[in-house]
């Protein structure tokens, strides 16, 4: 039995989250002797040249990269084609390479890779990453109720049950699957977004240069790295920073994003706040590890509902590995728990004035104990490192698949 796997990404490789959380994901599964392939669908049309780099640089890593091109409308119809034609193409790449394991990313992943188990018998790894309909629904995407969202639950529930292992992103996911007795709790593995700790480390000199450059001398900064709306709640982060600069005028708000800034400039100046005290630009993926040290605090203020069980923003992991303690709205994953072990953030328990007052002081308190930071970076390293935790917890995962598979085809043999 070859010990090789093929991941299914409903996703562009050149996606920044594809690259932090798919390819440092698969890069270090294939460290672990595990021979990898990976199927992306492209957005956008990559020139040959490029194509031939991107697929040369993850052969390198000791991935092999295979492209469709996905379709957006009409929307159900263009999912269900991809949806086909992934299947077909996973199915050609594990008959060509002999390929015993499929690891779908998400329901869609996922549900590309089950006709290969029903076909060939493949050990299917259903990589829940969350409740795709019920955080549709949170983010205003679908209705609840709807066609979509009533068949993504279905596609979900058949998933389940067919799937050989489950990886989940959150604790409060696992033991809710576990008492819906959805699933067993060894056939799933908590992995939460883990990120490559060593890159976001910064020393005094290069954090104190990078302030000075960005102005930040003499303030408090606090940094939102990632897309706006959906999930998270601009007004609310806007009316939040607004009262914390009525309890300490250093606070700075550093928007990174790569989405469209005026809602975040219109909820800011609907909160009072002064165009001097925040910034709003993008900074390409891979400077995030630069800037990032050079912030005070992250924030993270995101949709509460039965979605966010299975939430575990990458954003979070970032900020603890620049060592930033964290502001984080209630019952978002494991944050709570997170956040409250080693006193490394303050989660807000009510969305109004008082509590947002009180979180802001609670934030200045951690701002002001030399020893956050340090406690910050060593949670990331112990709980969401990408070679300590994420990698291993995978490559664990795999081995584990393999060998039964392995197993499976010598009972097989034998009776043969």
């Amino acid at each position: 039995m070859r010990r090789a796997a093929l991941y299914l990404c409903y996703y562009n490789v050149t996606e920044p989250l594809v690259q932090t959380q798919v390819v440092a994901y698969l890069r270090e599964v294939a460290r672990s002797g595990i021979e990898t392939h990976l199927l992306t669908f492209e957005k956008e049309r990559l020139d040959p040249s490029r194509r031939l780099r991107i697929r040369q640089e993850l052969r390198r890593d000791g991935i092999e990269w295979y492209a469709l091109r996905y379709h957006r409308r009409p929307s159900l119809l263009a999912t269900l084609y991809d949806l086909v034609h992934g299947s077909i193409k996973a199915l050609v790449v594990c008959v060509r390479h002999g390929i015993p394991l499929i690891h779908g990313r998400s329901h869609i992943g996922a549900a590309m890779g089950w006709p290969v188990k029903w076909l060939r018998g493949a050990k299917l790894l259903f990589d829940v990453r969350g409740l795709l309909a019920d955080e549709y629904v949170d983010a205003g995407h679908w209705a609840r109720g709807g066609v979509k969202c009533r068949l993504t639950k279905a596609l979900e529930r058949f998933l389940f049950r067919k799937a050989d292992a489950l990886v989940v992103l959150t604790e409060a996911l696992r033991a809710d699957l576990v008492a819906g007795q959805t699933a067993r709790a060894s056939d799933i593995e908590v992995i939460p977004c883990c990120v490559a700790v060593d890159r976001f480390a910064a020393g005094a000199a290069r954090r104190q240069g990078e302030r000075r450059r960005r102005g930040w001398d003499g303030r408090w900064v606090l940094a939102y790295v990632g897309k706006l709306g959906g999930w998270y709640l601009v007004d609310e982060m806007a009316r939040f920073f607004g009262l914390a600069r009525q309890e300490d005028r250093r606070f700075f708000l550093q928007v990174f994003t790569q989405s469209e800034p005026h809602p975040m400039r219109r909820a800011l100046e609907a909160a009072g706040v002064p165009a001097d005290a925040y910034d709003i630009s993008y900074v390409d993926p891979a400077e995030v590890p630069v800037v990032l040290p050079a912030a005070d605090a992250g924030i993270s203020f995101r949709v509460r509902s039965r979605g966010s069980l299975g939430v575990s923003p990458a954003k979070v992991a970032e900020y603890l590995a620049a060592g930033l303690p964290v502001v984080s709205t209630r019952g978002i994953g494991d944050c709570d728990e997170i956040l409250a072990r080693s006193n490394l953030g303050v989660v807000i328990e009510r969305l109004d004035e008082a509590e947002y007052r009180r979180a802001a002081r609670a934030l200045l308190t951690l701002l002001d104990d030399p020893t956050t930071p340090e406690r910050c970076r060593a949670f990331a390293e112990c709980e969401l490192s990408l070679s300590r935790i994420g990698g291993p917890r995978y490559a664990s995962v795999y081995t584990r698949l393999l060998a039964s598979a392995s197993e499976v085809l010598a009972v097989a043999s034998s009776r043969d």
